[in-house]
């Protein structure tokens, strides 16, 4: 094997690893990568940081920008609060739901829409007393499927048609996706109105678990030298006779003491692990002498306390810290209770746990957390209350029209959509709807890095020869099927299968110059429907929470399992695998 290839090679299987096991942040994964291939003389400086200088990168760019003054406006928020109406039914929920939240999503950026959404989703659920695990995962499917039906619906079709443009290809029109995405999404939607109810576990979200049993949370305290109850056993300090709370660890320098006696002497320097309710944990904290709070968990015990359920939201600057390094207290003027992963309580020192993407937190919350968690990317607020300023709502009637005539001037080949956004966004400017720190919050920039390097690592596979090589194998394994469905088929599940374990920019990544070799090898003189395949397959995952960040995003909330998605979502997957290559196929006569 040639050397290049070898390292290509090398560097991919790399990537997905290290992806896959979180080893370091993915944008990090990304960085390596491209400074591996670039030391190699695989790609030059030029070909690694081109997807910077690429159209369909600096669209998202814009997209992100222009989601952001819409959101801020809160004219999507005035418009859920109407439609989410307590007196529906949960048929009629789900109807509305999932047909607003995937027509929405063609055109809006879907991991901001559930974070949008989500809270009236939940709101709505605990009004209606059902469980959120009923409501959740469609919310989840109904954002993912939308993204498909049009070019800027994921930023992966993006990558895709930035991609295209970097190999000397046509790019991806914006209603190239519609006749295939259209029909997948009518399905999907009719299966979750259908089966929902039937197929969704009806099991309680980590806040009602909180309020009903909350000794399966911790509150970490620890005892000053001067307290009272230093030299005292648990019987005669009375705290085991605390209402709905008790100590369940006791941590003494680096030995762990659990189960823990009632004759147990406490000395100083100790740290006491309780379980317990709310109420109680305030009662006990009131007086911060005997026992102190940790710095994360500590919060002002004066006025209303709040209690909050957020999630650590994807490319947090949170991830991989331990929560008592985070300075979280200050930031958001929240204290931390307790932590819920993968739908498992975690038990021990609670500020020496490593936070992950998608940990689900409770949080005691101060009068500053809801405002700094808006303005923050690290969170996302399950339940919140938010106030609708209509303000600019006659304005921002402007800016949805000339956001739509600039979809309509790009598919009538009038004027690029990277020429029409730009414009709009020259004008929000201009207009006093953007400035400089609303530009700062609104963008996800390692997402941008990720998907701007994505083009260099697709550049490599193809200067190596290793795509030439892949093709091969895909045209060897399916050329026993029909001609072009096979290759469809072993596109798209080689790509869906990475989708599922890495993220969606490295699989596009990988599979985007095979697909273009492989379509060239079999003689095909358009590539656009390969090109279809990969985009629709990195966008595909219903099976696992893991795959696409909406999953993720839902799966604390909703109190889900493994399980639960794939028992919900393999019908789902299989409708939308089937309409995809089938309808890839009958759309551009490779039949």
């Amino acid at each position: 094997m040639d050397t290049q290839i070898l390292i290509v090679t090398c560097v991919v299987l790399g990537m997905v690893i290290a992806l896959y096991k979180e080893i370091i942040k993915p944008v990090m994964v990304f960085v390596v990568a491209i400074t591996l291939l670039m030391a190699t003389n695989i790609i030059n400086p030029k070909e690694a940081l081109g997807g910077f200088a690429n159209e369909q990168i600096a669209v998202i760019f814009l997209l992100l920008i222009i989601s952001d003054v819409i959101k801020r406006s809160t004219a999507l928020d005035f418009s859920i609060s109407r439609l989410f109406r307590p007196n529906l039914s949960y048929g009629a929920f789900i109807f509305r739901m999932t047909t607003s939240v995937s027509s929405i999503s063609a055109f809006v950026n879907n991991t901001p829409l559930v974070a949008l959404m989500m809270p009236y989703v939940y709101d709505w659920a605990k009004k209606k007393k059902i469980n959120p695990s009923k409501v959740l995962m469609p919310l989840s499917m109904a954002a993912i499927i939308g993204g498909t039906v049009t070019l800027i619906g994921t930023s992966t079709n993006l990558v895709v048609s930035g991609l295209a443009t970097d190999a000397g290809l046509p790019p991806l029109k914006m209603f190239d996706f519609t006749p295939i995405g259209f029909p997948i999404m009518i399905l999907i939607i009719i299966y979750m109105i259908v089966f929902s109810k039937k197929l969704l576990p009806d099991r309680t979200d980590a806040l009602m678990d909180f309020n009903a049993h909350a000794r399966q949370y911790l509150i970490e305290t620890k005892v000053p030298p001067t307290s009272i109850y230093v030299g005292k056993s648990l019987d005669d300090n009375k705290l085991r006779q605390l209402r709905g709370l008790y100590v369940v660890e006791i941590i003494r320098e680096s030995k762990t003491i659990a189960p823990v006696s009632p004759k147990e002497i406490i000395r100083e320097n100790d740290v006491l692990i309780f379980a317990g309710e709310t109420d109680t944990v305030i009662d006990l904290l009131n007086n911060q002498t005997d026992l102190v709070t940790a710095d994360y968990s500590d919060y002002p015990l004066t006025g209303k306390v709040e209690v909050v359920e957020t999630i650590i939201s994807p490319n947090s600057s949170l991830i991989n810290k331990p929560i008592n390094k985070t300075n979280f207290r200050e930031m958001y003027d929240a204290g931390i209770i307790a932590v819920n992963r993968d739908g498992e309580k975690i038990s021990g020192k609670v500020g020496d746990i490593e936070l992950k993407n998608g940990d689900l937190l409770l949080v005691v919350a101060g009068k500053e957390f809801r405002k700094r968690a808006e303005q923050n990317r690290d969170l996302i607020l399950v339940s919140k209350k938010r106030e609708i300023n209509n303000s600019h709502k006659s304005r921002i009637k402007w800016i949805l029209l000339a956001i739509a005539a600039s979809f309509i001037l790009e598919a009538t080949d009038t004027m690029s959509l990277f020429m029409s956004l730009f414009i709009i966004t020259g004008s929000l400017a201009l207009a006093g709807f953007i400035n400089v720190d609303d530009v700062k919050k609104s963008l996800d920039l390692e997402l941008l890095v990720m998907l701007a390097l994505s083009i260099g690592i697709g550049k490599a596979i193809s200067n190596s020869g290793a795509d030439q090589i892949f093709a091969k194998e895909v045209i060897g394994i399916t050329n026993s099927l029909h001609p072009t469905l096979g290759v469809i088929l072993g596109l798209y599940l080689v790509t869906n299968i990475l989708t599922m374990f890495v993220t969606n920019a490295a699989a596009v990544a990988i599979t985007f110059p095979i697909a273009v070799a492989t379509g060239l090898q079999i003689g095909m003189h358009d590539v656009t429907p390969l090109l279809l395949t990969i985009a629709f397959a990195s966008s595909a995952d219903f099976i696992t929470p893991f795959g696409y960040q909406t999953n993720l995003m839902v799966f604390g909330p909703g109190g889900y399992r493994f399980s639960d998605y794939v028992r919900y979502g393999f019908i789902p997957t299989l409708i939308y695998m089937t309409m995809t290559i089938f309808g890839i196929a009958y759309w551009y006569d490779l039949i």
